[in-house]
C-alpha cells in the first residue's frame, strides 16, 4: 500500500481545525467543574467526526483507524477536554463484536454524541477487580474499578472480563460513576462502582487484542498533537522575542533545541502513523501500538518541557497555554503504561519470537 494521505484526509484535518477552532474550549473546562467540554463534544457528532470509523449502516463514516488517528492528533494540538480515544476505542469493539442489533442500539447514540462511552483496559488487575454472574434477567457485574482513564463523562462502559476462561466484554450503562480530578482536567478520570449492576455481553466471543491497540494508538496520537502544538508555539515565540538586539531563534543553542524538538515529533508522528496502517491494513498493530506508545508519549514530555524553557518566565505562567500540553504530555505518558513498560513488552515479545 501507499503510506500517504489522499485529499480525503487533509478535507478531514481541516474540518476538524474548523471545529476546534469554532467551539473548542479547553480552559473553559479548567474554569469549572464539567467533565468535558459539550460544546465540541457535540460538533464533533453533528460533524460526523465522533463516529468516523464506525460503520456506514450506524450512522458512522466508514472509514478506520488512520482516520481515528488523524482526529485523536488534532485533538491533541488544542488539548480537547473530550474523550475521543476511549470512545472511539469502545465503538470499535462493540462494530466489532457486537450483533446487528447490539450495534443498531448501541453505536447510532455513541456517533451521534448523544452517549459517551468509557472502556476499561483488560489488564490483571481490571479483571481481578470484577466479578460477573448471570441470572434469568441477563448479565450482572459486582466490584470496583478505582481509576479508568478520561471516563469521567462517561454514560456507558465497556467492561472487559474473564467467562469461562475467555476474555468477553460487556456493556453498562448502570454503573455508579465518581469523576477523579487528574494532573490534566481535561481528561478527567472516574471510578466505578458495581453492584448486582446490569450488563449485557457483547455478541461474538473472542479475545482480541485490537481494542488494547487502537486505544494505545488513539492516546499516542494524542501526544503527538500536544508536542506538535509546543513545538509550533515556542518556534512562533523564538523569532519574535528578542535578546542583544536578535530574535532568540537565532541563537545556536536554541536552534540545536528546536532541531532535537522537531525530530522528535516527527519521529513519534511516524511511528504512531505505522501502528495505525497496521491496525487498518491487518487489524492487529501488534509491537506497533506499544512502540508507539513509548516514543510517542516520552517524546510528548521531552518536547513540551524544552517548550516550557524556552519560552523563559512567560512559559511557567497561568496563562500561557503550555502547561495544558505538559499536563496532557504527563497524563498520557503513564495512562496505558510508561514508556519503560511498553519497550518491556516489546522486548518480552521478541525473545518469545
Amino acid at each position: 500500500m501507499k503510506f500517504e494521505f489522499t485529499d480525503e484526509h487533509e478535507a478531514l484535518r481541516s474540518l476538524l481545525r474548523e471545529v476546534c477552532a469554532e467551539v473548542g474550549n479547553a480552559r473553559a473546562v479548567y474554569n469549572s467543574d464539567a467533565t468535558l467540554d459539550a460544546r465540541l463534544w457535540s460538533a464533533l457528532g453533528t460533524s460526523g467526526l465522533l463516529g468516523v470509523g464506525g460503520p456506514e449502516a450506524y450512522d458512522g463514516g466508514g472509514a478506520g483507524p488512520v482516520e481515528q488517528v488523524l482526529i485523536a492528533e488534532g485533538l491533541g494540538r488544542v488539548a480537547g477536554a473530550v474523550p475521543f480515544s476511549e470512545h472511539a476505542a469502545a465503538g470499535d469493539t462493540i462494530a466489532r463484536l457486537g450483533s446487528e442489533g447490539q450495534c443498531k442500539r448501541l453505536l447510532i447514540p455513541l456517533n451521534r454524541a448523544e452517549q459517551v462511552a468509557g472502556i476499561v483496559s483488560p489488564t490483571k488487575s481490571n479483571l481481578a477487580a470484577i466479578s460477573v454472574r448471570s441470572d434469568r434477567d441477563g448479565w450482572r457485574l459486582d466490584g470496583r474499578l478505582p481509576l479508568i482513564p478520561n471516563a469521567a463523562a462517561a454514560t456507558i462502559l465497556l467492561v472487559p472480563a474473564v467467562i469461562d476462561d475467555r476474555l468477553r466484554w460487556l456493556v453498562t450503562g448502570n454503573a455508579q460513576i465518581t469523576a477523579l480530578a487528574t494532573v490534566d482536567r481535561t481528561r478527567p478520570a472516574a471510578a466505578a462502582e458495581f453492584s448486582g449492576t446490569a450488563a449485557e455481553i457483547l455478541a461474538v466471543d473472542e479475545t482480541p487484542d485490537r481494542p488494547t491497540e487502537l486505544l494505545w494508538t488513539l492516546a499516542a496520537a494524542e501526544a503527538v498533537g500536544a508536542a506538535s502544538t509546543a513545538l509550533d508555539s515556542t518556534a512562533r515565540y523564538t523569532t519574535e522575542r528578542h535578546q542583544f538586539g536578535l530574535p532568540i531563534g537565532t541563537f545556536q543553542a536554541v536552534k540545536h533545541r528546536l532541531a532535537d524538538m522537531l525530530v522528535a515529533v516527527e519521529n513519534s508522528r511516524s511511528v504512531v502513523y505505522a501502528a495505525a496502517w497496521a491496525l487498518a491494513e491487518d487489524g492487529r498493530a501488534g509491537r506497533a501500538a506499544p512502540l508507539a506508545q513509548a516514543v510517542a508519549t516520552g517524546y510528548a514530555i521531552e518536547v513540551v518541557s524544552t517548550a516550557v524553557q524556552l519560552h523563559g518566565g512567560i512559559g511557567v505562567t497561568w496563562e500561557c497555554d503550555l502547561h495544558l500540553y505538559l499536563r496532557r504530555a504527563k497524563a498520557l505518558e503513564l495512562t496505558y503504561g510508561s514508556p519503560a513498560e511498553h519497550r518491556a513488552r516489546i522486548a518480552a515479545s521478541l525473545l518469545d519470537a
